[in-house]
């Protein structure tokens, strides 16, 4: 059994249930903890992120979670570990996110996630040897897109990051998509500078495609 303590940087929203990241406080590493249940389709249900005194995983929590021996061997997503679900996560501290990038920085690179596009093949990722799928990165001129099909809305950011523009990056942070989800169709202006965590989704079976996504912005 490994045991880390995450800072939390990321509780988006994962069909019905939560897509959680975190740093390693030591190393600085990113982990992903994702249940063992296949049915959740690497999600954390809600039960699994409450403590034992009831209370639930906040952002910039410091918690000691234990996870499976169990190997996921996730070709797109190298972060995800499987956390032993025998045991409640704890909360031993907070932290401020500019403690966190004042000790490991941004994940500054050339290209979020291999090219410029909103998605890449999952064939082309797995090509790479240095795959990653979870980048904390500062942004600009950020703006929040909202589109309204027959059955619900979505959510979409447009985006500066290193002298580029990005758009239509789906948002899966639960804040925001609160924030926006009484708003009419349209694009509103969101930050003019962020800190965001980028995280690229498994391929889609129906064209094999990964997405990226903004799961947290601060």
């Amino acid at each position: 059994m490994k045991i880390f303590k995450l800072v939390i940087l990321a509780v988006s929203a994962k069909h019905n249930n939560y897509c959680v990241a975190g740093v390693d406080i030591d190393s600085g590493k990113w982990i992903r903890p994702i249940s063992e249940r296949t049915e959740l389709e690497e999600a954390v249900p809600l039960e699994d992120l409450k403590y034992p005194d009831g209370s639930c995983v906040e952002l910039l929590d410091v918690v000691e979670i234990k996870f499976s021996d169990r190997s996921v061997d996730n070709p797109i997503q190298p972060e995800n570990f499987f956390y032993n679900q025998k045991y409640f996560w704890q909360k031993v501290g907070r932290v401020t996110l500019q403690e966190v990038i004042d000790k490991r920085g941004y994940d500054l690179r050339d290209k979020i996630f291999y090219n410029n596009e909103r998605s890449i093949f999952g064939v082309d990722v797995e090509k790479i040897s240095a795959r990653e799928s979870l980048l904390l990165l500062p942004v600009d001129n950020l703006f929040i897109a909202v589109e309204q099909d027959k059955e619900h809305k979505k959510f979409f950011a447009d985006f500066d990051y290193r002298g580029k523009k990005y758009f239509r990056f789906s948002v899966g942070d639960r804040a925001v998509r609160k924030k926006y989800e009484t708003s009419g169709a349209g694009k509103y202006f969101f930050e003019e500078s962020a800190s965001v965590v980028f995280s690229i989704t498994n391929p889609f079976h129906a064209n094999y495609q990964c997405y990226k996504m903004l799961a947290q912005i601060f």
